[in-house]
């Protein structure tokens, strides 16, 4: 995935659409970035496509694995000291924030796919102003959603604490 988001950054500073910030406007894009979406239609088009496909293999990757840590582990550990009497409010209270996260981020890459499907159906050779829009909404979505993965990693990496920390008590 950080190939891949290499690569997208450093075609996209090639063809002049990286900016320093995120509060630019596209109405402040230059008449020269304008030109070379124009020029650079398809190769920049092709490249979105590339990682549309591989950041769709990662989501489906990603939810398994959520998936399994949240129905494999983390729920039936709590379940079991549950039901020996040992129930732990910090394993529990993680389970509740990795649920919510693991939801967060499928929502959240829902909202992204969505918008990378609108950008790369725009013809940006007829509307490069309007896909350079669309590029910042699907930047700024993609950031979102690559905070939720940072943000379930941190909660597993939490979980094993924990389970460390309960293991040393027993």
């Amino acid at each position: 995935m950080k190939k891949v988001s290499l690569m997208i950054f450093v075609i996209l500073a090639v063809t002049g659409l990286v900016v320093v910030t995120n509060n630019v406007k596209a109405a402040d894009i230059s008449d020269e970035q304008k030109s070379t979406i124009i020029d650079h239609c398809d190769s920049i088009k092709d490249v979105l496509r590339t990682v549309q496909h591989n950041d769709s293999r990662t989501r489906v990757y990603l939810g398994r694995y959520y998936e399994t840590i949240l129905n494999k582990f983390i729920t039936p550990l709590n379940v079991r000291l549950v039901e020996n009497n040992l129930s732990n409010n910090g394993l529990i209270d993680n389970q509740n924030s990795f649920a919510n996260a693991r939801t967060n981020f499928v929502i959240d890459y829902i909202e992204y796919q969505k918008v990378l499907e609108n950008l790369v159906a725009i013809d940006c050779r007829a509307e490069p102003v309007r896909f350079y829009e669309k590029l910042e909404e699907a930047r700024f979505k993609r950031s979102v959603v690559s905070e939720d993965v940072n943000k379930l990693a941190e909660l597993a990496n939490d979980q094993v604490n924990l389970v460390v920390a309960l293991r040393g008590k027993l």
